[in-house]
């Protein structure tokens, strides 16, 4: 687009805020501030560096790369991937190594954190607005009324949801609320673990290491500066899932697990973290609303197990975006058209996640898994 096309657009289109500056949002910022487009991000955060992001995560060939190549961020992402992180180890609850593939790079592994920051740095300073969480949204004639919990008030044509989970967006387009899986993953990190933690790295390997069996299980991986991020995994009643474990704790509940996963539960650095697993419905999105709509977790949020949740929310990014600029004049119509194909690709991820969920935690686990993952290596990859 040449910029005296952008200066025409920006004059023809409305201004959308953006609820959230995790990747989603700021990804979707970035193609349409580049492209003239008036945009703004409200977000919860204090700063960039405010809270930990999370753990690592692939980026997958249908989803997450051609968003990032639309954006033209992805050379710089690449940039920053992990060596050797999409390497793959399958445990049982003996330790014992049923499956192992080194990876051959076509997913390569990040540091969640790194990749907000490299998306959120590519923006203009006054794009996001830290430190600014909504308290409610209302439709307000045309547009939008968006209140903070300082009480401040901003107004807006269009609002799009990057918010997550517990989206407040959401509430403008449907009663649809996420469930609780029946699986809570209790995070614990190792800092130095090349010097802290020698037999957790070993019991993790190069990259992603799952251990499973019936409702309990591990994933854990190898993050960079020689850092562990361990998920245990436990199948709790929904009235269990906001307490805090301690390390103890969890040492009693893998009483029966090998010495080498108790050891690694035995301490780590910070307290460990409890993060319910929910999901919305599979299939069910919301009617087309007028100026509003949602991306990401807001929109589809599901189990981890299909290893597409930032991957999905990047290409809900860049086919939202991709849509607004084909129709400048008419956001209404490049909400429907995105809607139509984020259901699309949404659902099938969901029925993937739900799927490998049930095999993860199955009676006979560790076995659905290491079927599934022999299926997927040739007669000369993997160990097994």
């Amino acid at each position: 687009m040449r910029p005296s096309e952008c200066h025409a657009v920006a004059e023809r289109l409305i201004m959308i805020t953006i609820i959230g500056a995790g990747v989603a949002g700021p990804l979707l910022a970035y193609i349409l501030n580049k492209n003239g487009i008036a945009v703004s991000i409200l977000e919860a955060d204090a700063s960039l560096a405010a809270r930990h992001q999370g753990g690592m995560l692939n980026l997958n060939e249908g989803t997450g790369k051609p968003a990032l190549k639309a954006a033209g961020l992805y050379d710089k992402v690449m940039e920053h991937v992990l060596a050797g992180g999409d390497a793959l180890l399958l445990r049982d609850r003996n330790g014992e190594a049923l499956f192992s593939d080194d990876g051959n790079g076509e997913r390569p592994e990040i540091d969640r954190g790194a990749l907000r920051r490299i998306v959120v740095e590519a923006l203009p300073e006054d794009i996001v607005r830290w430190n600014s969480k909504v308290h409610s949204i209302a439709r307000d004639g045309a547009g939008f009324k968006i209140t903070l919990a300082d009480g401040t008030v901003t107004r807006t044509d269009a609002v799009v949801g990057a918010d997550g989970t517990w989206s407040r967006v959401r509430a403008l387009l449907t009663e649809q609320k996420p469930a609780y899986s029946g699986i809570t993953f209790v995070e614990l990190r190792y800092l130095n673990a090349d010097r802290n933690y020698p037999a957790g790295l070993d019991l993790v390997g190069n990259g992603l290491m799952f251990a499973l069996s019936a409702g309990q299980g591990f994933i854990a991986h190898r993050e960079p500066d020689n850092e562990l991020c361990v998920y245990a995994a436990l199948s709790l009643p929904e009235d269990q899932i906001s307490r805090q474990f301690s390390n103890a704790e969890l040492v009693e509940l893998f009483e029966d697990w090998a010495p080498e996963y108790r050891q690694m539960l035995a301490t780590s650095d910070g307290a460990p973290i409890t993060r319910p697993i929910y999901t919305l419905p599979t299939g069910e999105f919301w009617p087309n609303s007028r100026g509003a709509t949602l991306i990401g977790d807001a929109a589809h949020v599901m189990s981890p197990f299909a290893g597409e949740g930032v991957n999905l929310a990047m290409a809900d990014a860049a086919d939202l975006a991709a849509a607004i600029l084909a129709h400048p004049d008419d956001i209404d119509a490049a909400i429907a058209e995105y809607e139509v194909a984020m259901a699309e690709r949404s659902t099938r991820f969901q029925i993937e996640s739900a799927n490998n969920m049930d095999l993860a935690f199955a009676p006979d686990a560790p076995a659905g898994f290491l079927a599934f993952f022999s299926s997927l290596a040739g007669p000369d990859e993997g160990e097994h």
